[in-house]
């Protein structure tokens, strides 16, 4: 439910002196400009992209445990000290529900996070065009795009927090437009999808998406979600060499990209439970 997702995340956290992020990823850079990129000691693949991963919390499983299987502190990820990716949903809630009031509660506990020098990508309603299929979101787009804007008005002003739009793999390019807020409602844009073939590469599972929204509008992308399904070692590890290792110099407004490392109806991790082979081929995508 919504509520207790809010008070969740305030937990987490206890407010300081309010101040800019303490070394900025995405904040106040050039969203397509390879120059204006910081260079952060944590993780990057060995195309020099940041890196980060979705921990699987409900087995147990936090950042940091992953953070030392790995041996490097990641980048993008919810840990402390990296950027922040608060993924917002509002469950239990129709879109026409969200009000400058829950708003106002969403930016409330996005300032505990931004406080403390760390910067927050509010990732509001995510994969908005899925799930409102089987109900777990109620609305359409034109409700979803009002809900955005009210959440968006609450926390421009919050230095640090950047609102970030990422629906879910759609069939046609078509179909993601009625969802869009509009320029000046997003900072990054990014979309979830798993890969399921061998050949899948950044250009023909995103290439249609960035060049739309990455490219046109001047956004930074961030892939916030991926794995494969099927979930072999074969296509496991061949997606991560494609998003990891592969030159992505092409794509100038891309910025970082988190793996999805659970294990749930299918074993998308490539890091946790994994044997020493397979762990040796996984860390050598990164630097």
């Amino acid at each position: 439910m919504y509520i207790p997702l809010l008070l969740l995340f305030s937990v987490l956290c206890q407010g300081t002196l309010a101040k800019t992020p303490t070394n900025p990823l995405l904040w106040f850079r050039e969203p397509c400009s390879p120059n204006d990129s910081p260079y952060h000691a944590g993780l990057h693949g060995r195309n020099g992209i940041y890196w980060g991963w979705n921990p699987d919390i409900e087995h147990g499983v936090n950042i940091s445990m992953i953070n030392r299987a790995t041996g490097h502190r990641a980048n993008a990820s919810t840990a402390t000290g990296a950027a922040f990716i608060a993924s917002v949903m509002p469950n239990g809630l129709s879109f026409n529900e969200v009000t400058p009031a829950i708003a106002a509660d969403i930016a409330k506990v996005v300032r505990q996070f931004t406080d403390q020098g760390i910067e927050v990508w509010l990732r509001f309603a995510h994969e908005m065009n899925w799930y409102v299929r089987p109900g777990t979101y109620r609305g359409n787009s034109t409700q979803f795009v009002k809900a955005w804007r009210t959440v968006h008005a609450a926390v421009k002003d919050i230095e640090g927090c950047m609102m970030f739009w990422c629906p879910n793999n759609a069939k046609t390019m078509d179909l993601y437009e009625e969802w869009w807020p509009g320029p000046e409602y997003v900072d990054i844009v990014g979309m979830d999808i798993y890969a399921s073939k061998l050949t899948a590469n950044f250009r023909n599972l995103y290439g249609g998406f960035y060049e739309a929204y990455a490219k046109k509008y001047r956004k930074h992308f961030v892939i916030p979600e991926t794995a494969t399904k099927p979930d072999t070692p074969e296509l496991k590890q061949s997606w991560l060499k494609a998003l990891a290792s592969d030159d992505l110099s092409a794509y100038p407004c891309l910025k970082s990209i988190s793996w999805f490392e659970l294990h749930k109806s299918f074993d998308y991790r490539v890091v946790m439970g994994q044997g020493d082979v397979m762990m040796k081929k996984t860390m050598g995508n990164f630097r």
